[in-house]
């Protein structure tokens, strides 16, 4: 016994402490719920149980109890076991790293009972072991009135009881005085731990014996919607690549995530864990991660381990390693990579799908609009589009924006020269390329401005021709015959409505077949590569309808067979119909989807909503730019 200690009994319970102890690693260091019921529930699993159950109880008085089915605890177990501060089990124990019923042991520190007081001011503690019940309280009232010894109060010593085994913790008086939030709790928890799936591990809240959760592993996702996930160890050839040497890799398992949206705060970044229970919260693991894409990732991964390295490498209160040796730095390293890859893998797939939707926000295959330039342009123009799609900070309808702004652009000779000056300087960087917009809106914005009011006059004529429902012939078509891009800015050569015969006279001389009378189309239009387009006009208020699809499918299959043996990528044929309305039967829309590529719906709205933001956005920021130019000269 220590020198000065009083003496006590084998009657007694005894709690040895420095005040400070119980000050900074209890009631400083938990001072929210989800930590100290999670020093519960590894108490629990440590002891081998089978079944936990939380209650939270806040109709009058707020109460929390947590029982379990372990093995319990006897008499004589309690001092030397359970009211020891700061005892070691892993080294007291033969065997220690192991539970009786040999599951990795997660309780380490042996001040997980400190935590009680720093949420509630009385604890009871009730625990069975071979039918006998064993019970006392503490009072954090009574502890800050000794200096080093706290004897609890014994409730029940060794009473009888048809219970084998178990134990119980009862937090009173609680510090907190709002009602619980049981979904938030079960994530933190489910965020705290990864053995919630164990098939003989059960954990369940219960909300004043009413509402009931079952915590799961994944809980702690909840709310995260998965766009791409990866596995660890790695498989997958590439990435494995680019991965170093490290021993314990393959004892790495676990999963990375990347989110369709930005993660929360605490979720960014991999969180580790040891024999199933956190050991350090998420982190990126020295990536600075200023980039934007970095907010989608998050994850867990065990590296169980590092609980048989010599050296104790996890905190006091488990939410982060010491990366100050040299084993940690080591895995830090490792993982530091690990994501780094992954972050790279998820920027070329988000990319991928970014550029399916911009499709078809631009109506047009980015990739034919860049394969119809002059080769000397494809680079360039390639460099650009890439930038706009490697940006993580545009949105879908900026990135959109900003190609069309690109393509339109690139009828300009000055632009072309002006970017590809730029790109021979420094290579067109995102900060490159916004500079060149700028500059560009500065250096043409005459030419675009001028244009821009002849269209926007246009479009309040094709505004009132929409909403009168103009015929399609003549009105409707002989005006967009006047203004093509209304319909679709490649268009380059504009023939007017004929019939087959006809144009196949005028395009494709040699050909004899002969055609139906009564099949025609309103515009057969060419583009820079010599790409075909049908354009099927309706009237403003036609509702789209299955017929019109197939018809627009049958003409151009028809013109499509008509372009010899020549390639088919150099020779594209696509329809476009422009009615008034989408239609929203499943059948329709099906069919719709099974047509992308070759048959495109636009609503006449779609061409004039498109057309009056673009030109309109335009002249409003021109008309900024020369106000602030203005100003800059006056000062």
């Amino acid at each position: 016994m220590r020198k000065g200690s009083p003496e006590t009994t084998e009657e007694e319970l005894v709690m040895q402490f420095d005040p400070n102890t119980i000050q900074h690693l209890g009631i400083k260091m938990y001072s929210t719920l989800p930590p100290v019921i999670a020093e519960i529930i590894a108490n629990s699993y440590d002891a081998d149980a089978k079944e936990v159950n939380i209650y939270l109880n806040d109709t009058s008085d707020l109460e929390i109890i947590i029982e379990d089915d372990g093995h319990g605890m006897g008499y004589s177990e309690l001092n030397p076991k359970f009211l020891k501060i700061g005892r070691n089990r892993r080294e007291e124990e033969e065997g220690g790293m192991l539970s009786p019923g040999l599951r990795p042991v997660i309780g380490k520190k042996g001040i997980g009972k400190l935590s009680f007081f720093g949420i509630a001011k009385l604890i009871i503690i009730e625990t069975i072991k071979g039918h006998l019940l064993n019970a006392f309280s503490m009072s954090l009232d009574d502890i800050q009135k000794e200096r080093n010894i706290y004897k609890p109060k014994i409730i029940h010593k060794n009473k009888k009881v048809g219970k084998q085994c178990g134990t119980t913790v009862k937090l009173h008086d609680l510090k907190r005085k709002s009602k619980f939030s049981p979904s938030d709790i079960a994530r933190s928890l489910a965020r705290a731990f990864s053995v919630f799936d164990e098939d003989d591990f059960n954990v369940k809240i219960i909300h004043n014996d009413k509402e009931t959760i079952e915590l799961t592993n994944d809980m702690k996702y909840e709310g995260i919607p998965i766009e791409f996930e990866w596995q660890l160890p790695m498989t997958d050839k590439e990435l494995v690549a680019k991965l170093p040497e490290y021993k314990y890799s393959s004892q790495i398992t676990g999963k990375i995530i990347s989110s369709e949206h930005t993660v929360p705060a605490d979720m960014k970044g991999v969180a580790l864990f040891s024999n199933g229970k956190l050991v350090n919260d998420h982190s990126f693991y020295g990536n600075k991660a200023t980039s934007h894409g970095y907010e989608y990732l998050t994850g867990d991964l065990d590296v169980s381990f590092i609980d048989k390295w010599d050296e104790d490498v996890i905190s006091t209160n488990r939410r982060s390693l010491n990366w100050e040796n040299e084993e940690t730095r080591n895995l830090e390293t490792y993982l530091r990579v690990v994501i780094t890859q992954i972050y790279n893998k998820q920027r070329e797939l988000r990319k991928e799908k970014k550029k399916a939707r911009i499709v078809k926000i631009v109506g047009a295959d980015i990739d034919a609009w860049v394969s119809e330039l002059p080769k000397h342009e494809q680079k360039l123009a390639r460099n650009m589009v890439n930038v706009i799609l490697d940006s993580e900070e545009l949105d879908d309808e900026k990135s959109g924006n900003l190609i069309t702004y690109v393509q339109d652009s690139f009828q300009f000779e000055s632009f072309k020269e002006f970017a590809a000056e730029l790109d021979a300087i420094a290579g067109i960087s995102e900060e490159n390329l916004i500079k060149l917009l700028k500059d560009w809106e500065l250096i043409e914005a005459k030419e675009f401005y001028k244009l821009s009011l002849v269209r926007i006059e246009a479009i309040k004529t094709f505004e009132k021709h929409i909403a009168e429902n103009a015929l399609e012939v003549p009105t409707v078509h002989n005006f967009l015959k006047t203004f093509p891009w209304l319909l679709e800015p490649r268009i380059m050569e504009f023939e007017d409505e004929v019939y087959y015969s006809k144009l196949l006279k005028q395009k494709f001389p040699d050909t004899d077949e002969e055609l139906e009378s009564n099949k025609r189309i309103d515009f057969l239009c060419t583009s820079l590569a010599d790409n075909r387009f049908i354009i099927e006009l309706k009237r403003p208020q036609h509702k789209i309808r299955k017929k019109d699809i197939l018809q627009a499918d049958e003409y151009r299959t028809f013109v499509e067979s008509l372009q010899g043996n020549e390639p088919t990528s150099a020779r594209m044929v696509v329809a476009y119909v422009v009615c008034g309305e989408r239609n929203d039967d499943r059948a329709v829309r099906s069919l719709e989807d099974s047509m992308w590529g070759k048959v495109y719906i636009r609503t006449y709205h779609e061409l004039l909503t498109r057309a009056q933001k673009y030109h309109k956005e335009f002249i409003e920021k021109y008309d900024k730019l020369i106000e602030l130019k203005s100003k800059r000269s006056e000062d």
